[in-house]
């Protein structure tokens, strides 16, 4: 919406996200500025985009939430056919996030790794979730200026409306689902995947007990000692 100036939600794109890119040349076919999402590490993000200067937009949430909202994904289906629908959560606790046994790796391998590469390249933001929902006009402000596109004051309240997790939860359940999330779906002999659950911060509440917030705690700060990374529960 800030690259176009516009508050139109945009038909989904399954290929701006890279997990489910067929093929590079699909990319040529985007309108410039193109946008892509990725769960890959910075390690492997293109050397050519990082050289020139390209930027890059570095989303991230407090672990003790992304991980309840991972486990969600794996009981669901939506972790590409990993028999994990009749997973408890202690079951995940122990089996995959104190193993660090993940699809796509840890929360801690990952912002290990943009913490350090944010020394060298002045070309990253971050944005808090937490802070995003507390005050998403501040957020997506700082967004732009980042980006360096033009906006306004209504344009910029106006897509804090339109990008409430609600509204736009309700907007995807009212449309049809792309013809490649089906396939994938019916491949894997699932359900259509529901990637949009609460939206809301300090769900982890409801999921840790005292142990395993207590064994989490030595696991962050061991994990995390001598890295600068911003948490915000």
């Amino acid at each position: 919406m800030l690259l176009t100036g516009e508050t139109n939600y945009l038909e989904y794109e399954f290929s701006r996200d890279v997990t489910f890119l067929p093929n590079m040349n699909v990319l040529e076919h985007q309108v410039s500025p193109r946008f892509l999402s990725l769960h890959l590490p910075y390690k492997w993000f293109p050397m050519s985009h990082i050289k020139r200067g390209g930027k890059i937009v570095h989303v991230t949430r407090n672990p003790k939430d992304t991980y309840v909202s991972y486990y969600h994904h794996a009981v669901e289906g939506l972790q590409y056919g990993l028999n994990t629908g009749s997973m408890t959560w202690n079951d995940f606790f122990d089996q995959c996030l104190i193993t660090k046994n993940l699809l796509f790796g840890s929360w801690f391998d990952y912002e290990k790794e943009m913490s350090l590469a944010k020394k060298s390249n002045k070309n990253i933001y971050t944005i808090h979730y937490e802070l995003l929902k507390k005050d998403p006009e501040k957020e997506i402000d700082g967004l732009s200026k980042f980006l360096g596109v033009c906006s306004n004051e209504q344009l910029v309240k106006d897509i804090a409306v339109k990008c409430q997790f609600q509204t736009f939860k309700s907007n995807l359940q009212n449309r049809e689902v792309h013809p490649d999330i089906s396939e994938m779906v019916a491949n894997m002999q699932t359900k259509v995947p529901n990637v949009y659950r609460k939206g809301i911060v300090g769900d982890w509440k409801n999921y840790f007990t005292v142990a395993q917030n207590e064994l989490f705690e030595e696991m962050y700060e061991k994990e995390m000692d001598g890295y600068a990374v911003k948490v915000i529960y």
